[in-house]
């Protein structure tokens, strides 16, 4: 233990001495490793990291990879959500299934409550009985439900432990207040524990939880009852997201195959019997890991990412072992030396790994305060609304990574130190110059290397760049500039016609605004990736007979929905305020739904929409983005949402255009709603063009990612091919003044290092530009509007490759230009 100790205090020593290459070796390797841990630290979050709660890897998420049948409808992801009665007949499933639950959003997105007298808005969940006992989650205060809670729909609700800390305090004594859900007074009987927050199936984080519900105004995803029906009486509404914890011994294939008969026979009662050709539906059980809603999007691109960020710590290691290679050179005599006076080789060994472990110390702790910085402002980039901090996963990756770098940056000056003969502490420079030849070559390959890498970085950060440059300036099909949208739920409607009249109130209200130029309202907000999707149906039968469906999407609207967006209207009308209950049911197309099936006619007059529900076309209006910036253009149609029939009417959107700043007209509009209902909020209040934009959050996260690790590799090479260049410069003063003192000019020197540099990165891009381009066709499915061998990336990558190389020679190539030659003979 007292060896150890002399060895950390001599290291310490030892680096105070040489300051700069301390601090430059703890920046390296802090940046290096501190990217890594970040990006990590996302994709543990994203794909990685189980539920905090009892056997998290019994825990199973259902999955239905075929999608609804033909007929049913969904609310969230297709692939993910249950109807009630698939729920209900697989719980009994017991031999399968320990505990089977249910859950669904209270509204897409928060929805709005009240504690006091300010209305506000949380993220709530509709739950079965079972969610905390099933799934081993442990109360801080209270209780959790029961079955009698679910079947009694009892007015309860728990809170999550974070909501309880930042809205309540810790108050402690919340247990027994009364929360306002929509106006539903509910009590608080619970809050989680802490580090709960819920299933994490892409909603974010939760705030807090009821039992299941049958009444209006706690309906599944905030939406309105299906001619007066909840979620309860609509089997052919796909809505719950189902969670499994496995019985003893059952493993995941075994459960979907013994639950497979009694799932379709379910699904097919409500249904029909499958189309012919089609595929029946079928369950596949995935690990609850990660966030669900997430891992689709991010999963392949956060796995080339972290390919990519690792080809970054190793430039950092490197350049590490090379600063120390360049710092044991000037220490051989050192070396020499103490083996000359007994000094054991393995003390000499112990001596440069404790050196390397401090330095890695320091890296590592650097590393680990930036990861947990750049995971916030990666979780923003992202608009990914849970925590993505470092755990204790993350930790352990980060201490073996800090592991691994001290023992290799321990070993590469090893060979060095210990092959440095005893006498070479007597010798001249001059003698030992034959000892840098090898170290030099060495230092060459590495920065080639490291050139071939960072080409690779380079290039896929262009293409990603003009990815997202090509998204944020694709044509809209409308005009944003002056849209502001916000989202209106209304509490304390008592059915279809009172919630149209409150809106049409409001719209009369927001209208005469001051600055107001006109106002409307969509189910949908554009933007948010949500849309109604459903089998078109044109004149009685699908345009498309021989596929399993014709997709359409749908938006229901209020008049004046095209005027306010700036959509050109091509054929016919847009939908008006004549446009009623009681007048034709109206639908208006885009340019997309009439030449896919409506090709080569006047598509005026013709009819959309099942037999209980046909429309007639009065109106074509020109494509235009819906769900973000990145889909293509699809069939759409448009609804008057006075016009929705048996259905009710739930959450809308405004769509107001205003003079001047959108957002300045936020005060009058929060006043002129708050007088219609003093409980009401608005709902994530921003402009048009803002949410459009946050659609390409994941896009803007995996560029500025990409670039960020560019510009890094790109700096490490070029102080990697400074100290290089450096090195060899110094050890070439007698050759260099020598080459002066018989007539070489001060440019040809220049041009002698110069040349060294770019020879080096000419074979580093030799061997880089197949890497890059075998990376970049990886990289397809990330891309928009530009090709995997997109020439501006390649040649962009190339010219600020080769300027890093000229600009990182300079300083060695003028140094050696100015070489005094009778200094550098009498130096040696």
């Amino acid at each position: 233990m007292g060896k150890l100790v002399q060895d950390f205090r001599y290291a310490i020593r030892q680096l105070r001495k040489s300051p700069a290459f301390a601090v430059a070796a703890i920046l390296t390797l802090g940046l290096g490793i501190g990217a890594n841990t970040a990006t990590f630290s996302v994709m543990n979050a994203v794909l990685l990291r189980s539920l905090p709660v009892r056997q998290p890897d019994r825990i199973y998420n259902l999955r239905v990879p075929t999608g609804q049948p033909f007929g049913e409808s969904n609310t969230g992801d297709n692939e993910t959500s249950f109807s009630y009665p698939n729920f209900d007949a697989l719980r009994q499933r017991t031999d399968v299934f320990t505990d089977l639950i249910a859950a669904a959003p209270l509204s897409i997105g928060k929805t709005s409550i009240r504690f006091g007298n300010e209305p506000e808005l949380a993220a709530g969940e509709l739950v079965s009985g079972n969610f905390f006992s099933g799934l081993g989650v442990p109360m801080a205060r209270g209780r959790g439900f029961t079955l009698q809670d679910e079947t009694e729909h009892a007015p309860i609700a728990v809170l999550s432990y974070h909501f309880w800390t930042s809205r309540f305090n810790r108050d402690p004594d919340i247990l027994g207040k009364t929360l306002y859900v929509k106006g539903v007074p509910l009590t608080v009987v619970g809050v989680s524990a802490e580090g709960f927050n819920g299933l994490e199936r892409g909603t974010g984080d939760t705030d807090f939880w009821i039992p299941l519900q049958n009444r209006a105004e706690l309906n599944a995803w905030g939406n309105a009852p299906e001619d007066g029906k909840t979620f309860y009486g609509q089997p052919k509404w796909w809505c719950l997201l189902l969670t499994a914890r496995l019985a003893p011994g059952v493993t995941p294939k075994q459960a979907e195959e013994r639950v497979l008969p009694l799932f379709q026979a379910k699904t097919y009662e409500a249904s029909g019997p499958p189309k012919p050709g089609t595929e029946k539906v079928y369950l596949q059980l995935t690990p609850a890991k990660g966030l669900e809603g997430y891992s689709g999007d991010y999963k392949q691109p956060l796995y080339l990412l972290t390919c990519l960020v690792g080809l970054v710590l190793f430039i950092a290691c490197a350049n590490v072992a090379l600063l120390l290679i360049a710092r044991n050179q000037a220490r051989q005599r050192e070396f020499s030396l103490r083996l000359a006076i007994g000094a054991g080789r393995m003390h000499l060994f112990r001596q440069l790994l404790t050196e390397s472990l401090l330095l890695v110390l320091g890296g590592g702790l650097l590393a680990w305060l930036f990861a947990v910085g750049a995971t916030k402002t990666l979780a923003a980039w992202a608009n990914i609304d849970t925590n993505l901090q470092p755990d204790h996963t993350v930790l352990f990756l980060t201490l073996g990574v800090l592991v691994l770098a001290a023992v290799g940056l321990g070993l590469v000056p090893l060979y060095d130190a210990l092959s440095a003969p005893a006498g070479l502490a007597l010798k001249t420079s001059g003698a030992a110059a034959s000892q840098g030849a090898r170290r030099s070559r060495f230092g060459r390959l590495v920065v080639t290397l490291q050139m071939a890498l960072c080409i690779v970085l380079l290039v896929a950060a262009g293409l990603l760049l003009r990815t997202l440059h090509n998204l944020e300036n694709v044509p809209l099909g409308m005009r944003t500039q002056g849209l502001l949208v916000f989202g209106v739920d209304p509490q304390g409607t008592q059915g279809r016609e009172q919630t149209i009249q409150f809106y049409q109130s409001l719209l009369e209200r927001l209208r005469v605004l001051p600055g107001v130029e006109s106002v409307s309202l969509a189910e949908n907000r554009p933007g948010t990736g949500w849309s109604n999707n459903d089998a078109a149906v044109v004149d009685g039968v699908s345009p498309m007979p021989t596929e399993k469906f014709a997709p359409v999407r749908a938006n229901n609207v209020a008049s004046d929905f095209f005027h306010v967006m700036g959509i050109p209207v091509l054929m016919g009308r847009g939908i008006t305020e004549a446009d009623t209950e009681t007048s034709l049911k109206v639908a208006v197309i885009n340019q997309t739904f009439a030449e896919r099936y409506l090709a080569n006619q006047n598509p005026l007059g013709h009819h959309v929409g099942r037999k209980e529900n046909e429309r007639t076309i009065v109106g074509v209006v020109g494509n235009n983005k819906y769900t973000g910036l990145h889909e293509k253009d699809v069939p759409m149609m448009w609804i008057p949402y006075r016009q929705l029939g048996g259905g009710g009417v739930g959450t809308m959107h405004v769509e107001m255009r205003v003079e001047g700043d959108p957002l300045a007209a936020l005060p009058n509009v929060a006043r002129a709603v708050h007088e219609l209902d003093p409980n009401l909020p608005l709902r994530d209040p921003r402009t048009q063009q803002e949410q459009f934009e946050e659609s390409i959050s994941g896009q803007r996260l995996f560029s500025r990612l990409a670039s960020f690790f560019g510009l890094l590799a790109a700096l490490l090479v070029a102080t990697g091919l400074y100290g290089t260049l450096a090195y060899r410069v110094s050890h070439r003063t007698v050759e260099i003044g020598v080459r002066m003192a018989v007539g070489a000019q001060r440019g040809q020197v220049l041009w002698m290092v110069l040349r060294e540099s770019l020879v080096l990165a000419g074979v580093g891009l030799v061997i880089g530009l197949p890497l890059a381009l075998g990376t970049a066709r990886l990289l397809r499915s990330m891309l928009f509007g530009v090709q995997p061998s997109d020439a501006w990336s390649f040649v962009g990558a190339l010219v600020f490759l080769l300027g890093v190389a000229v600009a990182a020679s300079l300083i060695p190539a003028r140094r050696a230009a100015n070489t005094d030659p009778m200094q550098a003979l009498r130096s040696e």
